[in-house]
């Protein structure tokens, strides 16, 4: 196997100039390849495109923002305002519809754009630590992630959140490389601020990079450089996030950025504990718990904005969390594992229950559904999961044969495991994975490149060429 792979691997250019062709190739066939399926999506199942309630949503939003100028859900007056979505994504498809037209093909096209950016800025972060060769194996993987396929495919956050957080990344290395270019850290606050407003879930890493800017700097550079850096980062960061803060509390009299995390933790992080703890489905569980809510808040509840419904439940939910700490790490232990391991719904575009059809394979009920529904579901999972155990493959490899040992793979590491922890919840499955499917591509690259590279340098390489 090692062999095989050694000669693969040898066909990649070494030249700058034709790895600058190859890397616009793998980019250029991933885009001709999205636009066929988005062809044929809209040809025969274009509700595809709405794959859940938060599309409808985000739509909605979107279209509010266009002829209202209203940043709402309403359909119609008065217009409330949005207090659970973040902003950015239904601007991005309002100044798009305004452009072109209301239309979900236009966003797919510009989603299609994105990932092709993306690429290129997996590239860049694979050729930045490790060599061109890494970020253009790293590139290839992305353009063939089916899960990044898919979300390009769909009227979600997901693809607009990953190009945000991978170039965030990036401007965040190139911080550490030259610190004494204020725009790299300016940049790199500026575009987490934006991947924040896309989803929150990037929130607290406006102070975990930050931190972790001064930590790496220091060492090289001393704490007065690598404090005045990290707090050009923070502010950037904190004045552009701050003042969405502000107009929420403007409005409804909360500094939440978004109260998304609340219902989260009530709806989801909660209920996944009372459904372990008292053996029932999640559906139970959240029907009890919202009871149990009801039952302690009591009149307290009259007259109560939504506002100040959310913050009480999320306070609800905490105590939850407090009283059962082992059930809290066990349920997101479940979660982050389902979060890393769910295959492709890639036959979901066209019209297939996912879920229905994963629940009929389990009971053995396959009369359910027609063969050609069978071939389709099974390719796409046996498509995500052999994909996914490739990536895995290469990472351990790189962990065997070298290790973390830069601080920026420590920090693509670091970032995985975040956006992992924070939103594995009972419901959690890849859509949850996609953000930081670029910055697996690139440590598995590597670790692949670590195996096939010559002469020698790592005892544990040794010990897996043996072995293959």
């Amino acid at each position: 196997m090692h062999t095989t792979l050694t000669r693969l691997l040898s066909l990649f250019p070494s030249e700058s100039s034709r790895i600058h062709h190859a890397i616009v190739s793998v980019v250029l066939i991933a885009v001709l390849s999205k636009l066929t399926l988005a062809l044929l999506i809209f040809s025969y199942s274009p509700s595809g495109v709405f794959e859940s309630t938060d599309s409808f949503e985000y739509q909605q939003l979107a279209i509010n923002l266009g002829d209202h100028g209203i940043f709402s859900r309403a359909t119609n007056a008065p217009f409330e305002p949005e207090i659970l979505r973040s902003p950015a994504y239904p601007l991005f498809l309002s100044g798009l519809y305004r452009v072109f037209g209301t239309h979900p093909l236009v966003v797919v096209l510009a989603q299609i754009a994105l990932t092709a950016i993306t690429g290129l800025a997996v590239f860049g972060i694979g050729s930045l630590l490790f060599s061109r060769q890494t970020g253009l194996l790293a590139a290839l993987f992305f353009s063939a992630d089916p899960v990044s396929i898919y979300y390009s495919q769909v009227l979600l956050t997901e693809t607009l959140f990953t190009t945000l957080l991978t170039f965030c990344l990036f401007f965040l290395l190139q911080t550490i490389r030259e610190p004494w270019l204020l725009r790299w850290s300016l940049a790199t606050g500026f575009v987490l601020a934006l991947a924040t407003y896309t989803r929150p879930t990037s929130y607290y890493l406006g102070a975990l990079f930050p931190l972790a800017l001064a930590f790496v700097m220091q060492r090289s550079h001393g704490w007065r450089r690598a404090l005045v850096t990290a707090l050009i980062m923070f502010s950037a960061y904190a004045m552009c996030v701050g003042s969405w803060q502000a107009r929420n509390y403007l409005i409804t009299g909360s500094t939440e950025f978004s109260q998304a995390k609340n219902q989260y933790l009530f709806v989801a992080k909660a209920a996944a504990i009372i459904a372990v703890r008292d053996n029932m489905s999640l559906e139970e569980a959240q029907k009890r718990l919202a009871e149990g809510y009801s039952s302690a808040m009591g009149a307290s509840l009259q007259g109560a904005s939504p506002t100040q419904i959310y913050e009480s439940q999320g306070r609800y939910a905490w105590s939850v969390i407090e009283a059962h700490p082992l059930l809290f790490l066990w349920t997101t232990m479940k979660g982050a594992v389902a979060n890393l391991l769910g295959p492709s719904n890639l036959s979901h575009l066209f019209g297939l229950d996912n879920v229905a059809l994963r629940t009929s394979l389990v009971k053995g009920e396959l009369s359910g559904h027609s063969p050609a529904q069978w071939i389709w579901a099974l390719s796409s999972w046996a498509y995500g999961l052999g994909f996914l155990m490739i990536l895995y493959m290469g990472i351990v490899v790189l962990l065997r044969c070298q290790g973390l040992r830069s601080a920026g793979a420590i920090l693509l590491a670091l970032t995985a495991m975040y956006i992992i922890v924070v939103s594995s919840g009972p419901e959690a499955y890849s859509r949850f994975r996609a953000p930081i499917m670029p910055l697996l591509c690139i440590l598995a690259a590597e670790g692949f490149m670590a195996w096939a590279r010559a002469p020698l340098e790592h005892p544990g390489c040794d010990e897996l060429r043996q072995v293959a």
